[in-house]
């Protein structure tokens, strides 16, 4: 697995406590203390989560982490990126149980020189369950996919970078989710003017290593993200589609839900408008 440099705040939720609905985990910026905010079990606007349960500490030095089961056993783990450029997994320990929650960090990646990644994120690529990651070489607009070996087993755990996407340079690749519902994962992406748009990577057709097909479409979603901080992608209504949370500078949390339709006639209408599900979240800058 190559290294990474810098990684903008690009995240995707998890299921801490295994009952399926995606909670929150969160960093505190200057404390290093990670919490994670349950989800209720509906959609509530700003009574959507309860109340943080800590997880974590010591987590400030890291430049980057992310929920997302690396099991298969409907919990949410952890992969962190530590500041001397290892990439660590805390595998969940059968629950939301507070300083219990996480375990001894697993060192699943090293840095090779020949490979730098700045920005990364999860997703699941294979449909296997488990997450697999995409990293976009540093300086460049190439993401590479880094298949899930299918095992939790050190450097074993996850296989040797290929070509996946090739998007601009100024472009950000914030994560992976099937927005448009073909049934495969599109790659949302946040251009440098503030549009936000979805690349439907197997458009043209999906190999058996996850390798595109063809060539992809694009489809804009809409403008003004230029002020977010953070972009998570989570399901906030528990319908199985794809929603955004959009951290703004003043600390306001935001979801944009996925309408439930996709038109690649009129994608603008696929996310409604922003619904706030918290605020005073300015020590925060990761949300997963």
């Amino acid at each position: 697995m190559g290294t990474l440099s810098f990684v903008p705040a690009v995240f995707r939720s998890g299921s801490f406590n295994g009952d399926g609905r995606q909670d929150l985990l969160v960093r505190n910026a200057g404390t290093g203390e990670l919490f994670v905010f349950p989800h209720g079990g509906e959609f509530k606007g700003m009574e959507t989560y309860g109340a943080p349960v800590l997880i974590g500490t010591g987590f400030g030095s890291h430049l980057w982490l992310c929920a997302g089961d690396l099991t298969g056993d409907g919990t949410a783990d952890i992969v962190c990126i530590s500041n001397d450029d290892r990439c660590l997994i805390f595998l969940n320990q059968g629950g939301l149980n507070g300083l219990d929650t996480l375990g001894e960090p697993i060192h699943v990646g090293g840095k090779p020189p020949e490979r730098t990644y700045d920005t990364i994120a999860l997703g699941d690529l294979t449909g296997t369950r488990t997450v697999d990651i995409i990293g976009r070489v540093q300086g460049t607009g190439e993401i590479h996919r880094i298949l899930h070996s299918g095992k939790v087993d050190g450097g074993e755990t996850f296989a040797p970078p290929q070509d996946f996407a090739v998007i601009a340079e100024t472009d950000l690749p914030v994560g992976l989710a099937d927005i448009t519902g073909s049934g495969e994962p599109d790659l949302l992406v946040r251009h440098s003017d503030g549009t936000l748009s979805c690349y439907e990577v197997y458009a043209g057709g999906k190999g058996a290593s996850a390798e595109p097909l063809g060539h992809g479409a694009w489809h804009r979603l809409g403008a003004g993200w230029n002020d977010v901080s953070v972009i998570d992608i989570t399901d906030i209504t528990g319908d199985g589609r794809p929603d955004l949370l959009a951290l703004h500078q003043d600390g306001t949390l935001m979801v944009h839900r996925h309408s439930g339709t996709f038109d690649p006639e009129n994608p603008g209408a696929t996310f409604l408008p922003p619904v706030t599900v918290a605020t005073g979240w300015v020590d925060f800058d990761i949300v997963s």
